[in-house]
């Protein structure tokens, strides 16, 4: 999966910035962030990072809330973002302490 920034319009007019996830292989829409994205850095790089990447979405066409929605609704299931194997940030924490536990007793 690939994801980058788009310009969205909605069926009031108003227009937003938000997250958009495409299959790697097909280049094909495969989700879109519900919620607009926000400039928010835990550094003035990261912000400077993400106004640039902003800027590079207003390059593209703009995409309709509505005609995405369609889109989407249309696919395939197997094209659909997958979320069966989501898992909680508790889980990833988990793990990943375990890996570098599991690593350190063996050095």
């Amino acid at each position: 999966m690939i994801w980058t920034y788009r310009v969205f319009r909605d069926n009031q007019g108003r227009y937003s910035i938000r997250e958009v996830f495409y299959n790697r292989e097909s280049r094909t829409l495969i989700d879109y962030s519900k919620v607009p994205v926000a400039v928010v850095g835990s550094s003035v790089e990261e912000l400077i990072q993400m106004v640039q990447w902003f800027k590079e979405a207003f390059d593209l066409p703009v995409l309709s809330l509505e005609e995405v929605d369609a889109e989407m609704a249309n696919q395939p299931v197997q094209q659909q973002r997958d979320r069966s194997r989501n898992i909680s940030l508790k889980q990833v924490i988990a793990e990943l302490t375990t890996e570098t536990e599991g690593s350190i007793g063996n050095q």
